[in-house]
């Protein structure tokens, strides 16, 4: 008998959106493996039957590094330092349980700096060198929120050999700047960020998003753009998932992993499989007027007419949901760096 998780495997690459090796290796394997400092502080914060936290001997590894590198820079705190190296050291567990790349997100604290999210993404690679030197580069995959300044930090690093993703992305206009910069990949969410921190919110605007996921894709396609691959990411349910079967990749929670290795093909009475594909393939789904603008303020380099176009995007809705994902990214990201606190304090 097929799971939907068979079934989505012969239609995307699918990644497992989690920093937890069992995850990955009980419902992998998987062509990539995505995190973010959400993820990465779950992750750290759990306990064993004991109360003690799992990962105790990770954090105090990472600390103990961050010591001897922040000596030796003057770029980053202690606690960033040792944030960086506790979601590398995490990563690098489900290496085995993947066949392509590790993605590691850059700090949101300095989503609007192109300068200092360029040193971040290039510390955070260093990073993997230093703690796992046998790993290809090519493994390694940073994500960088698309913010315009951070869109042009992926253009310097791509032109470097680092690869990037271009995440908290919520417009066509997002996309056309993140293809333009040779990102790799682009992650539309299919769901804002506040509904996963905000239990029993619902996205009004799912239903767009999803099918934003297939424009994206349909735009590369017909203009030919083969660099840059759609990564759809933040998805709520199993259904959502399904319908985006057919998007070149997709990354995909623990909880949704787990029902859809355990739901079987036949039987399956939900969304249709793979059906915003359909509904794209014969429209573009964009207004070719519209996006041609944006194509030539990027082609010309005029921050001022993305910005605009940007802003309007969605009615104003996509750089509202930008706005509000930093925020919470920088909530957890703080909240990463007290956890390095206490274990300094504690003596980890």
């Amino acid at each position: 008998m097929t799971s939907l998780l068979d079934e989505l495997r012969g239609l995307s690459s699918v990644a497992c959106d989690t920093l937890d090796a069992e995850v990955a290796s009980r419902f992998g394997p998987f062509v990539d493996c995505t995190s973010n400092q959400a993820i990465a502080y779950n992750e750290l914060s759990k306990l064993d039957s004991d109360g003690k936290l799992v990962y105790q001997q990770l954090i105090h590894e990472s600390i103990e590094v961050a010591h001897w590198m922040f000596a030796k820079q003057s770029d980053a705190t202690l606690e960033e330092l040792a944030v960086e190296l506790m979601m590398v050291n995490l990563a690098l567990l489900i290496a085995p349980h993947i066949t392509g790349r590790l993605h590691i997100q850059t700090n949101p604290k300095l989503a609007y700096s192109t300068a200092k999210t360029i040193k971040n993404a290039e510390r955070v690679h260093s990073h993997f060198t230093h703690l796992s030197p046998s790993l290809s580069p090519s493994r390694i995959c940073i994500k960088i929120p698309s913010t315009h300044e951070g869109l042009l930090a992926c253009r310097h690093l791509e032109a470097k050999g680092i690869t990037t993703l271009a995440t908290t992305l919520f417009s066509l206009e997002q996309a056309i700047l993140a293809s333009a910069s040779s990102c790799r990949y682009v992650a539309p969410y299919v769901n804002e960020l506040k509904v996963h921190f905000e239990q029993g919110y619902v996205d009004p605007d799912r239903n767009n998003s999803l099918f934003l996921c297939g424009v994206i894709q349909e735009y590369f396609r017909r203009r030919g753009i083969g660099r840059t691959e759609v990564m759809a990411a933040s998805f709520v349910t199993v259904e959502e998932v399904m319908q985006l079967a057919g998007v070149r990749n997709l990354t995909i929670s623990p909880g949704l992993l787990e029902v859809l290795a355990g739901t079987k093909v036949e039987g399956w009475t939900g969304a249709t499989v793979g059906m915003v594909g359909r509904w794209v393939g014969g429209e573009g789904g964009w207004d070719e007027g519209r996006v041609r603008e944006v194509e030539r303020v990027v082609r010309e380099g005029d921050e001022g007419g993305w910005r605009m176009a940007f802003m309007r995007a969605e009615g104003g809705r996509a750089e509202g949901k930008l706005v509000q994902a930093l925020n919470l990214f920088v909530g957890v990201q703080e909240g990463l760096e007290e956890v390095v606190r206490r274990g300094v304090k504690q003596g980890l």
